[in-house]
């Protein structure tokens, strides 16, 4: 009989990537806010809690307090919710063009270039309506809901600015007030949300199977990847827990390859020949100006070390049979895998690598960028500080509104509180990697997701001292390198 491999730490890292990656849409926004507006946004957590909610218009329209009487059932609307619905994409889109700079922002005053009046406003039109068919078209779809809490909470963050942060900051407040100033805004959408919804705990609806690339894959069932170290070599098998009409529930293997000694030493020096010469081209290429680069060096070093890995390890693999006793092999893990929590780690590294290019490659992230090196000297030199601080807090919203219905998908739960408990190890993870650096941010996101997690499981502690864990890290950054991972820069 074949001997399941346990899970262990190797298993707890992928875990704490997971988590990394949802601190980190967070984090980006309490970063980016701090940076360039100077508000330690307390309410922030609170921004992906409301995230969570609003997704649940479109997933279970049933279940939300009035918007329930234009539903047809739990999960589905009558043509009234559709129109609500459509409306709700279609005018946030409005909105936040509008937030950029009123009217004029309608008629293309933001775009690179300034185009016609109507042919920007037929654009942005046309951009509120295609957002609008798709959410309304989408119930009950997580994803459409996801979209319209990204669309909505980035209306609602840049009017929290307006309304309020604006006017303290006009009269010259202190971080001090600021800091009180964002608890009060917190309580608001916290207790304001209790007040619709209630204090009971909801949960998103998903379909077991979904359709990727003509495919149907089981979404919430767990894949496998056994890993055996032998006195041969390595060996990994994929097996398959998702339901089929022959095997139940029992996991089923899909693959299994495996790599000699020698082969895995030839893969080794050929991915690590490829990464430093990526390294060295861009470096080489750059001269003195690496951080200037939308794909620098170290970046590139990256890229092709996971590209050439995943390339060269399949075309190197050789068929190999798994032990079939704990004495065929020197060590095993198992890695459970679901491939829904792997989406959620691809969308947070498309939105972080979407922001890199706003940032390296736009005049807005230009202006973004010296805006938070001097404010005041970015207004002197012409940079439209007050379109660059609202497209700040539109795209902290964003972040925080797709963090939030992520977060509620990785604890299949949604609460009131939600948010709050994630609000530490964000401020942790913006501290550890310097909270001026959105780079350094992601970095320190990532260390303390993969604490929390790999933590709980070497340390004798159950999983709520996973938040604690945070704490203590955040704790030790604040004694030994208060300026972060990459010292604030």
């Amino acid at each position: 009989m074949i001997v399941s491999p346990p899970t262990g730490i190797p298993n707890a890292v992928l875990t704490g990537i997971v988590t990394g990656s949802i601190i980190a849409m967070g984090a980006i926004g309490l970063a980016l806010v701090y940076s360039i507006a100077e508000v330690p946004n307390f309410a922030h957590g609170e921004l992906l809690m409301v995230g969570a909610f609003i997704a649940l218009f479109v997933n279970k329209p049933g279940s939300v307090p009035l918007f329930g009487a234009l539903a047809t059932g739990q999960r589905s609307v009558g043509i009234g919710g559709f129109v609500v619905l459509f409306l709700l994409g279609g005018l946030g889109v409005l909105a936040i063009l509008y937030l950029l700079g009123g009217r004029s922002a309608l008629r293309g005053s933001w775009w690179p270039k300034q185009p016609p009046a109507g042919v920007a406003f037929v654009v942005h039109l046309l951009l509120a309506t295609v957002v609008g068919a798709t959410v309304a078209v989408g119930v009950p779809s997580i994803w459409a809901g996801l979209l319209l809490a990204a669309v909505l909470v980035g209306v609602i963050a840049p009017l929290t600015e307006k309304i309020i942060y604006r006017k303290f900051r006009d009269k010259d407040a202190e971080l001090a007030t600021m800091l009180i100033v964002s608890l009060g805004v917190s309580f608001i959408l916290r207790f304001g949300t209790q007040a619709i919804y209630g204090g009971g705990s909801r949960n998103f609806a998903l379909p077991p199977v979904s359709e990727i690339f003509g495919s149907a894959v089981y979404v919430t069932a767990a894949k496998f990847f056994d890993f055996y170290v032998t006195a041969s070599g390595l060996i990994l098998q994929l097996r398959d827990s998702g339901p089929t009409a022959e095997e139940g529930l029992n996991s089923v293997p899909v693959f299994t390859v495996g790599y000699s000694w020698p082969v895995i030493v030839v893969l080794s020096l050929l991915v690590i020949g490829l990464t430093v010469g990526a390294f060295v081209y861009r470096k080489r290429m750059a001269g003195g100006y690496t951080e200037a680069q939308t794909i620098g060096p170290k970046l590139a070093g990256v890229i092709t070390f996971v590209v050439s890995l995943i390339v060269l390890g399949w075309l190197l693999a050789g068929s190999r049979t798994v032990p079939q006793t704990a004495a065929d092999f020197v060590y095993a893990t198992r890695f459970r895998v679901f491939p829904l929590k792997m989406f959620i780690v691809l969308i947070a590294l498309l939105m972080m690598a979407s922001l890199h290019v706003l940032l390296q490659e736009t005049k807005l992230g230009t202006a973004m960028r010296a805006s938070s090196d001097n404010l005041s000297l970015a207004k002197v030199t012409g940079i439209n500080t007050d379109r660059v601080m609202m497209a700040t807090w539109i795209i902290a919203g964003v972040f925080a509104g797709i963090a939030g219905v992520l977060l509620g998908l990785t604890l299949a739960r949604v609460q009131v509180n939600i948010g709050f408990f994630l609000l530490l190890p964000m401020f942790a993870a913006v501290i550890l990697g310097g909270i001026r650096s959105i780079y350094g941010v992601i970095i320190g996101s990532y260390v303390v997701g993969l604490a929390m997690d790999v933590g709980f499981t070497v340390l004798p502690v159950g999983n709520n001292y996973r938040v604690p864990i945070a704490f203590v890290v955040l704790f030790i950054v604040l004694l030994v390198k208060p300026e972060g991972i990459v010292g604030g820069n």
